[in-house]
């Protein structure tokens, strides 16, 4: 994953040696990220390189978590519109915001702040 797509507060997967964990980054550097991950209440944090670092998809599920809720288009294939913080439209396994592709949870985060709206998002 190139750095560049990535800022603070971003959520991410880290490959760590034993196992992949969901991650919070807390810096941005040319070769690494700085991280946070909470075990259970008890929160480390690390730096990675790079190569170690992947995006989360975004879901349905993370949607519903955060507030979003779905109506069903009834067209051929699966459509809706969700309505939240923003309204995202879904076809497929794809979801938009205003032709804004949104394939994974950190970039759902920087519209969300490109919009001026300060969401804690929940995985």
């Amino acid at each position: 994953m190139d750095y560049k797509e990535l800022m603070c507060g971003d959520w991410i997967k880290v490959d760590q040696t034993t196992e992949t964990v969901n991650a919070k980054v807390l810096g941005v550097y040319k070769d690494g990220i700085n991280y946070e991950v909470d075990y259970s209440g008890v929160r480390a944090t690390n730096q990675i390189h790079t190569d170690y670092v992947s995006p989360i998809k975004l879901t349905e599920d993370i949607l519903v978590k955060n507030g979003w809720r779905k109506e069903p288009i009834t067209i051929d294939g699966d459509y809706a519109n969700w309505y939240g913080e923003i309204p995202i439209s879904q076809a497929e396994d794809e979801f938009n915001y205003a032709d804004i592709e949104l394939r994974y949870a950190h970039q759902l985060q920087h519209l969300l702040r490109l919009c001026g709206i300060e969401k804690e998002i929940e995985l």
